[in-house]
């Protein structure tokens, strides 16, 4: 894809976060892409009460639910947000094998210490293909307003 279709569909992605900004909680979105089409939608929903809502791992469940199997392999993840180790992990699971980033942690003051992506994919020996800094600034923009609020 070339990055005018990264910035096409890292814009719904960034609609998706809005709206998790709108509900107060911080502002990440996330799609799950197979073959061109959108198969799985999420965005933070923390504030529901389960900590395991995070962006990611709601595109996952909706992916999952549309296609009807947990293999998610051709898959590309268009987040909003640098996936948490929790999300990561995750996206590994489901085999989703190409991840397309908005924002970065250390770029917004808050960091995980070393961790980034890049770092998880090598502890962990996987094979992602990443590709990074696409619509970057309204990416952290968005989340920093729920830092912001606090």
């Amino acid at each position: 894809m070339t990055n005018t279709e990264h910035e096409t569909m890292m814009r719904q992605a960034l609609a998706l976060a809005e709206t998790a900004d709108r509900e107060g909680d911080m502002g990440v979105g996330a799609l799950i892409v197979r073959d061109g089409r959108i198969v799985g939608r999420g965005r933070n929903r923390i504030h529901t009460g389960n900590p395991l809502v995070h962006a990611e791992t709601d595109a996952i469940a909706d992916a999952v639910k549309a296609l009807g199997t947990d293999d998610l392999s051709g898959s590309t993840l268009y987040t909003t947000m640098e996936p948490c180790p929790m999300c990561a992990g995750a996206l590994l699971n489901a085999k989703v094998g190409h991840w397309v980033l908005g924002g970065r942690f250390k770029a917004v003051g808050r960091s995980f210490g070393r961790y980034s992506v890049e770092t998880f994919a090598e502890f962990v020996d996987a094979d992602i293909r990443i590709t990074t800094g696409i619509l970057q600034e309204e990416c952290q923009t968005l989340r920093g307003r729920y830092f912001a609020r606090r």
